[in-house]
């Protein structure tokens, strides 16, 4: 039996050595570890590139999480509707801002089932995490729907699916991170699974 590798991360450095090299050894000649023009370079660049007006550089994508859900006044007693299927770092936001995950199973593409998260909502439900995994974006344009109807905050968990979009309303194309931009907050983190699989 012949083995396939799932993701080779080797090979992709291999692939984009040069520009990973060059952006490594700037950063260390200069000193420029913190908070420094390539951040400042790479916010410009990530809003530009998902349509928004701003975007924040942070540590990690479970800090974008947990501060998204802070900026939207998620706190004890709330309770965030999160799809099952999705990793610890989603949950654990939730739980640290001192509101409750609750979980809703996922449909065929390992996103969020819009047809269940209606019957997940209760009066203490303030928020709908939607996780886009391995590339696919959750049904945004339904749960944005389902999110106005009962005055929810909407957070955009797009760790695996950076520059994803999907077409509304005909032939509109929204990517993650660009929907509801006055009111939710839409961490676009980084997993490097979608770029060993490209």
């Amino acid at each position: 039996m012949r083995k396939v590798k799932f993701v080779d991360p080797a090979k992709v450095y291999m692939m984009i050595k040069h520009e990973l090299d060059a952006a490594y050894f700037e950063v260390m000649n200069k000193g420029d570890l913190i908070d420094r023009g390539q951040l400042k370079a790479f916010e410009e660049n990530l809003a530009a590139f998902v349509g928004t007006k701003y975007a924040v550089g942070l540590n990690s994508g479970y800090d974008a999480l947990h501060m998204s859900l802070r900026a939207a006044g998620i706190g004890a007693g709330d309770e965030v509707i999160v799809p099952a299927h999705t990793f610890v770092a989603s949950a654990s936001a939730i739980a640290n801002v001192g509101a409750k995950p609750v979980l809703v199973d996922v449909g065929k593409d390992f996103n969020i089932d819009c047809e269940k998260i209606e019957e997940a909502i209760t009066p203490r439900t303030k928020a709908i995490m939607a996780v886009h995994l391995s590339g696919y974006m959750a049904d945004m344009a339904r749960v944005m729907e389902i999110a106005e109807k009962h005055d929810l905050v909407v957070v955009e968990d797009a760790c695996q699916s950076l520059g994803a979009s999907m077409a509304v309303a005909g032939s509109e194309v929204m990517g993650n991170g660009s929907w509801g931009k006055e009111r939710n907050p839409s961490p676009i983190t980084h997993h490097p699974l979608p770029i060993t699989c490209a």
